[in-house]
């Protein structure tokens, strides 16, 4: 941020974040923006410096990304391609805003370390919810994607038959189709950047590549179509418009991860969103059924 540029407040920023979000195919620029910070791009083989990307400052945090998300499923998903120009206004004020926002998130260093209390025995800046909201938001993740992955199954191992009648599914299966979203992810993604040699800059985007139909996971998994859709729409997104109205609001693009775009259409950005919340959030299903919750709790 410019030192003469006043410092405006975390919900100032927020809001004018929001409004960018839900402008006119905005939704291209967040695909933009995770295959640019998600995707590890190579030749051949791995090396170092191609991970080391990942490591970045410029790179966008995906608590960050799922900010974006979240305050675009506000309103209906609007599918029409940006000109190219539009398109880069979107992801250079995206970049301005959310740094401007990570400043705001930061309180006056002379409110952490007050001069006037050094040698106070009692004065811990880090006791203060405030100096910590920064470190917490831009945090590393707490595990590997193959974690969470590998962890529902044990977690859930003695839930298999709540999810069998109350959701339709499997633990199997509903690992299956997650597995297998990921996998379907991957292809797209590599034909999308292919594919952009053949297509006029005006044609260039990456919001394909993170969509699925309900018949590609149920071909792809050999599953019943119908188990397929219970597990996707079990992790579907439904945001209120009055959700999610500042930083510290619950975001439910988090616990459900997944958009319904249209019928039998959805979008996931995150894949690692979608194996956290396969790890995360059926713990809250089983707390709100009255009947199981004891037994979920090991009571």
């Amino acid at each position: 941020m410019p030192e003469n540029k006043i410092a405006r407040k975390e919900s100032e920023v927020f809001k004018e974040l929001e409004v960018l979000c839900q402008s006119p195919g905005y939704i291209h620029a967040i695909a933009y923006f995770c295959f640019r910070d998600n995707t590890i791009r190579y030749a051949d083989e791995v090396k170092p410096e191609d991970v080391l990307q990942q490591f970045s400052m410029e790179r966008l945090v995906r608590t960050e990304i799922s900010t974006l998300i979240g305050l675009a499923s506000k309103k209906d998903i609007d599918e029409t391609l940006p000109s190219p120009e539009v398109m880069q206004e979107y992801i250079s004020e995206t970049d301005a805003l959310l740094q401007e926002l990570h400043h705001s998130m930061m309180p006056p260093m002379q409110e952490i370390f007050d001069p006037n209390r050094i040698g106070d025995d009692d004065f811990n800046p880090f006791n203060s919810g405030a100096v910590l909201r920064e470190s917490i938001f831009y945090g590393g993740e707490s595990a590997y994607h193959f974690q969470y992955r590998d962890l529902s199954e044990d977690k859930y191992r003695k839930d298999n038959a709540w999810l069998i009648e109350n959701k339709g599914y499997s633990l199997e299966q509903a690992m299956s189709v997650v597995s297998t979203i990921q996998v379907l992810q991957n292809d797209k993604i590599n034909d999308a950047l292919v594919g952009l040699a053949d297509k006029h800059p005006n044609e260039w985007t990456f919001f394909e590549a993170y969509t699925f139909s309900l018949r590609e996971i149920a071909d792809r998994s050999e599953l019943d179509a119908e188990v397929s859709r219970n597990v996707i729409e079990s992790f579907v997104s439904q945001i209120e418009k009055n959700d999610f109205t500042s930083l510290d609001d619950f975001n439910p693009i988090n616990a459900y991860p997944i958009i319904k775009v249209k019928e039998d259409k959805y979008l996931l950005f995150q894949n690692y969103s979608l194996v956290e919340a396969l790890y995360e959030t059926p713990f809250f299903w089983f707390n709100s059924d009255a009947a199981y919750r004891s037994i979920a709790m090991g009571l």
